[in-house]
């Protein structure tokens, strides 16, 4: 099928062009031209913005469903929710569990992706959350489940989930986390530092070793001290990815317009942690092996620790534009072509440009959604 989007904005690779159609064909973009195409249909879209399809590269649910649900039906669920948010494409998170429970999802999440035509947002692969982690900064991960890494277990993990296992969260204090880190690395497999207390010289040979992230930024990790730079200052010093809830609950935001003045869009990737209770009402909901309670939009365990959250991508976007001043172009790329470099599929998703999927997300002035188009196919 071919056809024409005519928006009144469009942000492309490098900045955002004005009046221009995108034309649309067998679920590619075919060009983006001035000029009215006569030869398809064209739809107007006055007043309205097309931007990249968002990509969630964090997420453990939404809609009542989670990735440790482990069924194909609790997947399809959250990759049917998410379109209704600028999502087209995601990476299912795991949480901390007993071990089966952990290899169920993994497996789940690796037949799911080889399906020979998803539907709805397209789950990309695996991010193991869990257990690598130490018990002060561990948040909702139970402490019964935590431990430290091992190759013989990560190879377990890789043996399960194969290809899809695209990112491993680990606390870099633990020994033989460097060795981990090392085999990871060799493996294609990301590292990011999570749910640690480790310190800056800690965080910084784990980057030495391949550990290119830092999970949800300020939290689950050891603060920012002028005399103690931290896990945070560490991320924020190196060369790394820093992801960022910007829900304004997890990240004041005066930090986050701290973080983006010293990352630059560039290294801060939006995502929302969202567990099951997204896009649902207040009330008792389970994340892995434990009850969680969400109140005003806040998901904590009993003893009130964040727990995810129920924050959706668009969301995330306007609150870095209104409550941070970050400049919508930049802020768009945090939700789209950053997270699209780091998980490799900027191939063919995260921009606007001829030989890309048409996977858009179509915003009115305000930023809200108005569609959501996956491979040209209306959502």
């Amino acid at each position: 099928m071919r056809f024409a989007l005519h928006p009144q904005r469009i942000f492309t690779p490098t900045g955002i062009a004005y009046n221009q159609y995108v034309i649309v064909n067998d679920g590619k973009i075919e060009a983006i031209t001035e000029t009215k195409p006569l030869d398809c249909d064209v739809t107007e879209l006055e007043g309205q913005t097309l931007v990249p399809g968002f990509i969630d590269i964090h997420i453990h649910g939404r809609a009542g469903a989670d990735v440790m649900d482990a069924t194909p039906q609790a997947l399809q669920t959250i990759a049917d929710a998410l379109p209704k948010t600028g999502v087209v494409a995601w990476v299912g998170t795991t949480v901390t569990a007993p071990w089966q429970d952990i290899i169920n999802a993994l497996q789940q999440v690796r037949e799911f992706c080889q399906q020979p035509k998803q539907v709805g947002a397209k789950l990309l692969g695996s991010f193991l959350e869990g257990p690598y982690f130490t018990e002060a900064y561990r948040g909702s991960h139970p402490t019964q489940y935590l431990q430290a890494p091992s190759i013989e277990a990560l190879a377990e993990l890789k043996e399960v989930a194969g290809d899809s296992l695209i990112r491993v969260a680990l606390a870099p204090e633990y020994q033989g986390s460097d060795e981990a880190i090392q085999w990871l690395t060799a493996e294609g497999i990301k590292t990011s530092i999570a749910h640690t207390s480790a310190n800056f010289e800690q965080v910084t040979t784990a980057h030495q070793h391949g550990a290119d992230c830092g999970v949800h930024l300020f939290n689950g990790m050891s603060g920012l001290h002028h005399r103690k730079p931290g896990c945070a200052g560490a991320v924020l010093f190196h060369d790394m990815l820093a992801e960022l809830i910007a829900d304004g609950i997890h990240v004041h935001p005066v930090m986050m317009q701290l973080a983006y003045r010293m990352k630059g869009y560039q290294q801060l990737a939006l995502i929302t942690d969202c567990m099951r209770a997204g896009g649902l009402s207040d009330g008792k909901y389970q994340l892995g092996a434990q009850m969680i309670t969400v109140t005003n939009g806040e998901a904590r365990t009993d003893d009130g620790s964040l727990a995810g959250s129920t924050c959706s991508l668009d969301q995330a976007l306007r609150n870095m534009i209104m409550l941070a001043g970050v400049p919508e172009w930049e802020a768009v790329q945090m939700a789209t072509s950053v997270p699209a470099k780091y998980v490799g599929v900027d191939d063919k998703l995260g921009f606007i440009k001829p030989g890309y999927n048409a996977s858009f997300a179509l915003l009115d002035p305000q930023f809200q959604i108005q569609a959501t188009l996956i491979d040209g196919q209306w959502q």
